[in-house]
């Protein structure tokens, strides 16, 4: 159940990052930045979302409230 919850995380914070105004880098995202410590490269802890997949959920939340905003204002 981590593996969800953490995708779910990361695409919330995502999406408050672009409500913020923040740029589309997730490496600027502390929040985010803080659910890989600990972890080393290419290794995914058992049960948990593999950092690709966590940062693609990000990246994912934040181009679509970049798309809904656009089209809101047409």
């Amino acid at each position: 159940m981590k593996h969800n919850s953490q995708i779910l995380l990361a695409s919330t914070l995502g999406t408050i990052a672009f409500e913020q105004g923040k740029k589309r880098i997730l490496g600027l995202d502390q929040e985010l930045n803080n659910m890989f410590i600990n972890r080393q490269i290419g290794v995914t802890p058992k049960g948990e979302a593999s950092s690709i997949e966590i940062m693609q959920a990000w990246y994912d939340a934040w181009d679509a409230a970049n798309i809904s905003k656009q089209y809101a204002n047409v």
